[in-house]
């Protein structure tokens, strides 16, 4: 703790030196006047001053008006030591904004005492304000991890609704605007690079298209970090104390690449046994209707069915049909399903309301807003 220092301005020589002696192990300053209190005061900053009323020049309440009219002086505690002792002087010093009025017919040492007491509540005073401020940094900081987790939290959800790699582009722009970060994200497997400005440099294009030699988390200089996780590099501009924040969401975002990629080959399986499948149904269909004609010749011909045995041709006919049909509708029953897949997959993805604001473009919804 450093030493107070005090400002006296009288203009008594006696009284003025009573008073260095009383507070000589402070750190001491004296003006004459009030004019000189004044000058005094900017240069020397007190942490009090002891002020006397009646003075040659200006009195000691045009001083104490005028130290606190200035920025620097508002609350410096001013004291009072004054031979007034009227009502009205204790009055008008209360309402210049003076903190005690002491009379001169005070022993020294209860002047020591009253001074010292105003110099601890400010000390406390002034510790009771730093313990707000870092209560209050604490709480920020809480509030700002609070509210990035919630980004995080909300990304992951919204990623669950994506049908594509365009939807998830859209999310992940959304959310790193909601971060307050500024970067360029590419994706390796198409190859696709986009930026939280709207407008990436050639320069940034090239360095994140070389991510096989970079680091897991490469740092570069000025604060920018580059993210190179398996799918996908993210150049962040203003990482500041982010760095964690960010990786988290680089997981999420490997997470929701990986489903969604895992999803479309669901389909392309799907399409292309259904492929292979209308490959064997045109097959089959042709084979019966060749073998139509020829069936039921053979039949004849073979004695094993007679004219008379049936009412009509028309029966043998639907009797050969019967026979194809079976095996081409098993077959075909089994089409259709990269369809049923696809919209199953679409009906899922439509997201639930708190969640659409990061699925648009310029997204207006209040949850987009951290702090």
């Amino acid at each position: 703790m450093t030493t107070p220092r005090i400002l006296i301005i009288d203009d008594e020589d006696f009284y003025r030196t009573l008073l260095q002696k009383t507070f000589a192990h402070f750190t001491v300053d004296v003006a004459c006047s009030g004019e000189q209190g004044v000058e005094r005061a900017q240069a020397f900053k007190p942490d009090l001053i002891l002020l006397d009323v009646v003075m040659t020049g200006i009195s000691g309440f045009e001083v104490c008006t005028q130290l606190r009219n200035m920025q620097v002086m508002q609350t410096t505690p001013i004291v009072f030591i004054s031979s007034l002792t009227s009502v009205d002087g204790h009055i008008k010093a209360y309402e210049i904004g003076a903190n005690d009025f002491i009379s001169k017919t005070v022993h020294p040492d209860e002047i020591k005492i009253k001074v010292e007491a105003i110099l601890t509540a400010e000390q406390q005073h002034y510790e009771a304000l730093d313990t707000i401020d870092e209560t209050e940094s604490l709480l920020l900081d809480l509030q700002k991890q609070n509210a990035y987790m919630k980004a995080i939290s909300l990304f992951m959800q919204a990623s669950h609704y994506c049908a594509d790699m365009k939807s998830l582009t859209q999310v992940l722009l959304n959310t790193v605007h909601s971060l307050n970060l500024n970067g360029v994200i590419h994706f390796k497997q198409t190859k696709n690079t986009v930026s939280s400005s709207n407008h990436v440099a050639k320069l940034e294009k090239e360095l994140l298209s070389h991510h096989k030699d970079l680091d897991h988390i490469h740092k570069l200089a000025q604060g920018a970090v580059i993210f190179n996780w398996q799918s996908v590099a993210f150049l962040a501009k203003n990482v500041g104390e982010q760095l964690d924040v960010i990786a988290h969401l680089m997981d999420a975002l490997e997470m929701a690449i990986t489903h969604i990629m895992r999803q479309a080959s669901l389909v392309a399986q799907i399409l292309s046994i259904e492929t292979h499948n209308k490959a064997i149904l045109d097959s089959i269909q042709s084979s019966v209707n060749n073998s139509k004609s020829h069936l039921k010749s053979q039949l004849f011909e073979s004695g094993l069915v007679s004219q008379f045995d049936l009412q009509d041709e028309s029966d043998l006919d639907k009797l050969i049909t019967d026979s194809g049909d079976d095996l081409y509708q098993l077959i075909h029953n089994f089409n259709g399903n990269a369809e049923k897949v696809t919209t199953l997959l679409g009906t899922l993805k439509k997201p639930p309301h708190e969640l659409r604001f990061l699925f648009k473009e310029n997204p207006q919804d209040s949850n987009n807003v951290l702090f």
